[in-house]
């Protein structure tokens, strides 16, 4: 059996992005590269992860490359505990910066906090920590994820996917970390505290699968609570950061998301109105 097997979903016009990143990939490992332009995210996800054979998982979004030895260093701290071990993601531009050093996640109130973020690289721990997240590059145990069945391609089929994940998984007793040794360097704008989107399609289903992810995790007083007291904070922080930021036209996919999210609306392609 191959012992890791590399998964990349891709997109039409990203040739370059992926054409650096393959350069990185080892050929001592399977590589899957999925341009399905039928499919989005999670399902591409979980595409590669049918023809796998190997027996460890590693999903890799096109925007990043890897930093020499940074798969050798995930298994060699993939210890039986562990779940889901994410890569830290350093800035393209500014190598020796954090970009995802893995989140936690408050379930009630939904906010999220990235730890490590915009830290210098050197100042990060040696040892593996524990996240509730990871996201962008990220290995899991293939029988691990199989019987955590795979990525929720219907709920979310972009955004929050990685997280609904770890947190089935780590429902199951394993633990969810993050390896500084191992490193890639993400295609990605300096982390803000002021939120933003990159197009309608993020801005429409973040919002929906926040509440999708709520949903599905809390009990339904929690859910209620959040819905109630929390939803109202949400949607008032990132109207107001659209409009600071003068992106008007993602508004109105916003508005939709939070909507479609409160039905309970499962539909996995955004139709711009």
């Amino acid at each position: 059996m191959t012992k890791v097997s590399v998964i990349i979903p891709t997109m039409l016009g990203r040739e370059e992005l992926l054409r650096k990143l393959l350069s990185t990939v080892p050929p001592e490992y399977e590589t899957i590269v999925v341009d399905d332009k039928d499919l989005l995210l999670a399902a591409k996800r979980n595409k590669g992860a049918r023809q796998a054979t190997g027996e460890y998982l590693l999903f890799i979004d096109d925007d990043n490359y890897l930093e020499s030895g940074a798969i050798h260093w995930m298994l060699e701290k993939f210890g039986k505990e562990i779940g889901v071990m994410g890569m830290v993601a350093c800035y393209q531009d500014k190598k020796m910066l954090v970009a995802d050093g893995g989140s936690m996640r408050s379930f009630v109130t939904g906010f999220t906090r990235g730890r490590y973020t915009n830290t210098q690289i050197r100042k990060m721990p040696e040892a593996v920590y524990d996240v509730d997240e990871v996201a962008n590059a990220f290995m899991v145990r293939r029988e691990v994820f199989q019987d955590a069945g795979g990525f929720d391609e219907e709920n979310f089929p972009i955004d929050l996917d990685e997280a609904d994940l770890c947190k089935r998984i780590k429902d199951m007793g394993y633990r969810i970390v993050m390896n500084p040794k191992a490193i890639c360097y993400h295609r990605s704008i300096t982390y803000s505290p002021v939120p933003d989107f990159r197009r309608a399609s993020n801005a429409y289903f973040l919002p929906r699968n926040k509440l999708n992810h709520q949903r599905k995790h809390l009990n339904a007083i929690s859910y209620w609570m959040h819905v109630i007291v929390f939803l109202p904070v949400h949607f008032c922080i990132y109207t107001t950061a659209l409009l600071w930021r003068k992106k008007f036209s993602l508004i109105p996919p916003y508005i939709r998301g939070t909507w479609d999210g409160l039905r309970g609306r499962r539909e996995n392609k955004y139709q711009p109105r």
